[in-house]
């Protein structure tokens, strides 16, 4: 049953997208979906399912660098099939970084907070480098998935910013996943990442950014209890990528 709800999610996030489009923003939900597409900086999906014994929500922003998904079932002995709910949020944009100064360093990383009962599961992505045509269609290759537990992960990498122009692409995305099977001693399952996700970056001295969306990162973060009232309760999301670190 899990392998047939990561393959369910893996069919609702690729869809729409042929080619890498220089910017945009994703949501989808078992239910309901909303594609951002190139030219959208945020989207959102919102989906109650199976006689409500199961639930998604997910949302992306360019403005303000976070990403939030969550899913939960609830057994339902009378329905005799499994309750099961997913959800994925993404953003991408095309970023150049301006250095007139000295060859330096930028750190760029996400940070992702969780929780995951039994029977739940999320994973991230994130990926900074060139822009690839078929990146949509390649995500395992060239993002690969890395599983999420309950607690903090930290996905970092490093990025040298010589003197004049450097164009990257950059991505991230949070899935999760749920489902309960139909026995009244089965417990809730939910995976719980609603509430914020963060992009980071610390720039060397120096350098200025601009992005093809003109969004990226320039809005502020809004208080941890807006996320919370829209997730309706379900829980707290934050990303990162290559260098694992996780706290508990």
């Amino acid at each position: 049953m899990k392998t047939l709800i990561t393959l369910a999610l893996a069919a609702l996030a690729v869809t729409a997208h042929a080619a890498a489009p220089s910017y945009g923003a994703y949501a989808g939900s078992t239910g309901g979906v909303r594609n951002g597409g190139e030219g959208s900086f945020s989207a959102m999906a919102n989906a109650p399912s199976y006689y409500k014994y199961s639930y998604a929500w997910a949302m992306a922003g360019l403005g303000d660098g976070t990403l939030h998904a969550a899913s939960s079932a609830t057994p339902c002995p009378s329905c005799h099939s499994t309750s099961g709910a997913q959800s994925v949020a993404r953003y991408w944009d095309t970023v150049t970084f301006s250095n007139g100064q000295n060859l330096g360093l930028a750190q760029l990383s996400v940070s992702i907070d969780g929780t995951l009962t039994q029977n739940a599961q999320a994973s991230a992505r994130f990926y900074v480098g060139y822009a690839q045509p078929d990146f949509f269609n390649r995500l395992d290759y060239y993002a690969p998935a890395v599983a999420l537990t309950s607690g903090t992960t930290v996905l970092g990498d490093e990025l040298a910013i010589p003197l004049g122009n450097t164009t990257v692409f950059i991505f991230a995305e949070l899935s999760t996943s749920a489902f309960a099977p139909p026995y009244a001693d089965a417990p809730h399952a939910s995976a719980d990442f609603g509430n914020t996700l963060h992009f980071n970056w610390t720039l060397p001295d120096g350098v200025t950014t601009s992005s093809a969306s003109g969004q990226f990162m320039t809005s502020a973060v809004p208080e941890p209890a807006s996320w919370a009232l829209l997730a309706g309760g379900l829980g707290v999301l934050l990303l990162r990528r290559r260098r694992a670190q996780e706290a508990f």
